[in-house]
C-alpha cells in the first residue's frame, strides 16, 4: 500500500473573516433570518385558525 499524499492547503481567504454589510456580524444575520420564520409560520397559522 501507498502512503496517502497530503494536501496542500487552502489558500488563504481573507475576505470570509470580514463583517457581513449588513447588521454588523453573522449572528444578527441568523437571528433575523429566524426571527422572519418565525414571524411567517406564525401569520401562516393565524389566517388557518381564521378561515377554517
Amino acid at each position: 500500500m501507498s502512503e496517502p499524499v497530503p494536501e496542500k492547503p487552502a489558500p488563504a481567504r481573507p475576505e470570509l473573516d470580514e463583517t457581513p454589510p449588513l447588521l454588523g456580524s453573522w449572528r444578527n444575520i441568523y437571528v433575523v433570518v429566524l426571527g422572519n420564520l418565525a414571524l411567517l409560520v406564525l401569520i401562516f397559522w393565524l389566517l388557518t385558525r381564521a378561515f377554517n
